[in-house]
């Protein structure tokens, strides 16, 4: 089946820069970014990134050129960013949790004409690239020695490569997923009308790592539209305060933060008033823990996004009215965005047959960068192939079951982790868990469950096991479990199943 959603309004800019220097002009005195280092108005934002367009001239970058920084969460990402893009030179932002031999390939494909590092992560570099390399500190002060008056950029094509975004790499290595400056202003405007529903008034508070694809919506839309972004990292202990101190409206977050932060009974409409928007994607949330979120917060609204870097970040979302009555679900297709459920020949199934997830539309990357074969594929008579199964109800809500390589197969009988997963969340004393396939002489696969258990739980192999009896079919439940201090994640907030599964395979869980 397919089903799409609705068509974009006509108008839609095909930049997104226009409407930064637009809000500037309209409300200069506007904050429009908090960090732990300074707090810039919309006249000194674009003020330092008029500083910066100058910098990449003087340095001789042109359209066309690359850029590539390793930078954490502050204020000189989002300069750089702006400046790249009003210049037609491409941004290409790097993890930051990188090592050297991870970096060294994807430096020599993307062969940037500058590295703007983070003195903490300059031994990350590859020595070959130390020519090209200024660090974040010295760039800061050469910036501000240049004029803060408007630059002229670049003449620009909506269709150019505007940005760079590495996967996270959680099947293989990471490729560059090319996105245009048409992907991005459409994106935003989704972000803050379609998706989200942002607010010039809203402060947006960012604390997901700042190089990663949903940043695109939780950052740097919100300038488009006048609104203010706070950015810090997830500190648990500090969330709370920051959140509170800085009246934040509107909070992302993965699965696993919300986890966390509910462990806090301050974290509460009582404590927080000003929250009236929680929204979360990169893995699927517990029902259980929505519930409590819609008892915690009663006037706020939940908002779910689902998407990939391949994607910009989002396909679908579920409104904040459906949160409760459609449990599971990630929503129905953005406007521009179309989505459908294939078999494995790709043929077409029937609403509630479970298949895999396939894309097209606006938000489609325009490939992998340098790699027309892993773009040829994943992109197939025009349909991006995400690799996630799920299902289309009668409705078009889309519903993720899992990913295609983590289910698991028990005597010929298809277990999906992600339904087990959800029942294990419902216990008390799990803080995380991740469910995959341990081998089988007879079975071939059987269930696995590897957990993070609260600090002064008792809970047991047994009692674990006995609390799934009844919720899910006794062919589901855990055989093995194991108990660690903690998961594997990506930058994204994903568990990392591929090393769990070579840790078990190793015999170290």
């Amino acid at each position: 089946m397919i089903v799409s959603g609705p068509e974009l309004p006509e108008g839609i800019s095909s930049f997104a820069w226009p409407e930064v220097m637009r809000i500037a002009e309209q409300a200069p005195e506007k904050e429009a970014v908090v960090t732990v280092q300074a707090r810039l108005n919309y006249e000194e934002l674009t003020g330092t990134i008029f500083q910066s367009q100058r910098l990449l001239a003087h340095r001789g970058l042109k359209h066309g050129d690359r850029v590539a920084v390793i930078l954490g969460n502050d204020w000189p990402y989002l300069v750089l960013y702006w400046a790249a893009l009003a210049s037609g030179i491409i941004f290409v932002p790097l993890n930051t949790r990188l090592a050297r031999p991870e970096l060294a390939p994807i430096l020599d494909e993307v062969a940037p004409s500058l590295l703007i590092v983070d003195e903490r992560f300059c031994g990350q570099v590859p020595a070959e690239w130390g020519e090209r390399m200024v660090t974040i500190e010295d760039w800061i002060p050469q910036m501000q020695r240049m004029s803060q008056e408007r630059h002229i950029p670049y003449p620009v094509s909506p269709d150019d490569e505007a940005v760079i975004l590495y996967t996270s790499g959680t099947t293989g290595s990471p490729k560059g997923v090319t996105l245009t400056h048409r992907n991005i202003a459409v994106q935003f405007y989704q972000a803050t009308r379609a998706l989200v529903g942002m607010r010039s008034t809203d402060r947006i508070i960012s604390l997901y790592p700042i190089f990663h694809a949903a940043q695109h919506v939780f950052l740097q839309a919100p300038l488009t539209i006048g609104a203010t972004v706070i950015i810090d990292e997830f500190h648990p202990q500090h969330v709370l305060p920051l959140i509170g101190d800085e009246q934040i409206t509107v909070f992302f977050g993965v699965p696993a933060m919300y986890h966390i932060l509910l462990q806090n009974r301050a974290f509460c409409a009582e404590n927080l008033r000003h929250i009236r928007l929680l929204t979360y994607g990169a893995s699927t949330m517990p029902q259980e823990t929505i519930q409590t979120l819609k008892q915690r917060f009663p006037h706020a609204e939940i908002r779910n996004l689902y998407g990939q870097t391949e994607n910009r970040g989002a396909v679908t979302g579920l409104d904040d009215k459906y949160a409760l009555s459609k449990p599971g679900s990630v929503g129905r297709p953005l406007p521009g965005m179309t989505v459908a459920i294939v078999d494995d020949d790709d043929q077409l199934v029937e609403f509630g047959v479970v298949g895999e997830v396939v894309t097209q539309g606006i938000n489609l990357m325009k490939g992998y960068y340098k790699n027309t074969m892993a773009t040829d594929e994943v992109v197939r008579r025009g349909w991006y192939h995400t690799g996630d199964l799920g299902y289309m109800d009668e409705e078009g809500f889309l519903y993720i079951v899992d990913r295609k390589k983590d289910m698991i197969i028990r005597g010929g009988q298809n277990i999906y982790p992600a339904e087990v997963e959800n029942v294990l969340h419902m216990h008390p004393d799990i803080v995380e868990c991740a469910v995959i396939g341990e081998p089988h002489p007879i079975y071939g696969e059987e269930v696995a469950a590897i957990i993070v258990a609260r600090t002064g739980s008792t809970l047991t192999c047994d009692s674990l096991r006995s609390f799934c009896h009844g919720r899910i079919a006794q062919y589901k439940i855990p055989v093995h479990v194991h108990f660690v201090d903690e998961l594997p994640h990506n930058a994204s907030g994903k568990i990392l199943k591929r090393e769990l599964r070579d840790l078990s395979r190793r015999g170290v869980l």
